[in-house]
């Protein structure tokens, strides 16, 4: 446990880029505080309806998982300091390197969305439309927790494997991928409208409900995630 809390460490000075952990905290934490910022400068200006809002939820929420991208390719590549490209390796094993790693970025991803929960109750309305907006503001958090996650645990074994240019573009093209086969969904005969909304309001219709499953879907991601990362990293000279 204490490679493990030391390879986190690490990798958290490493994508703060100042020798500091806790200002890698709050660089993912900038993000929902820049939203928070722009919405009273909006409110303040009399610009603050509810496009603006939506509007300025999504560029947040997008910052947020150009943020990520940006942390997993700081975390893989080269540094010009060979002390600090190397200061993780010994006594720190390669299964502690890998299993720090993820354990780092979910604890940042974690912390980035408790500020996303700040920031979508305080400063936007909600996307759902629903009474309750402590419900929606969770479900908001949870599914960007979710997202980020997610993209992490497809992205970490890319790195492993590839250099981190190489890993970037294959990422980025896993990600291209998504719009093409929404694409060539759209050519079927469905409605996929309605097949969408009906999965939505069966998932959100309880909170218990897509917290498990988020829970239970990053879990079994994260675990075959780690598996392919610990395989590679081993076959992998340093």
């Amino acid at each position: 446990m204490k490679a493990i809390a030391k390879q986190i460490r690490l990798d958290m000075q490493r994508f703060s880029g100042a020798g500091r952990t806790w200002v890698g905290v709050l660089i993912f934490m900038s993000v929902p505080l820049i939203g928070i910022l722009l919405n009273l400068v909006m409110a303040l200006t009399g610009n603050d309806g509810e496009d603006a809002r939506t509007a300025l939820t999504g560029a947040v929420a997008s910052m947020g998982i150009g943020l990520l991208v940006g942390l997993v390719f700081g975390m893989f590549v080269d540094f010009s300091n060979t002390a600090i490209r190397l200061n993780g390796l010994l006594p720190i094993t390669r299964d502690h390197q890998v299993f720090g790693r993820y354990a780092a970025v979910i604890l940042l991803v974690l912390v980035q969305s408790c500020g996303y929960a700040i920031f979508f109750f305080y400063a936007t309305d909600s996307f759902l439309h629903g009474q309750d907006h402590w419900r929606d503001t969770v479900l908001f958090a949870s599914g960007l927790f979710l997202l980020e996650s997610l993209l992490f645990a497809v992205a970490t074994p890319l790195f492993y494997w590839l250099e981190p240019v190489k890993a970037m573009i294959v990422f980025l093209a896993l990600l291209g991928l998504v719009p093409i086969m929404a694409l060539i969904g759209s050519l079927l005969p469905l409605d996929w409208g309605t097949f969408w909304n009906s999965i939505m309001r069966s998932l959100t219709s309880d909170l218990w409900r897509p917290m498990v499953l988020g829970l239970a879907l990053i879990l079994a991601v994260d675990m075959v995630s780690i598996v392919i990362s610990r395989k590679v990293y081993a076959r992998k000279e340093i």
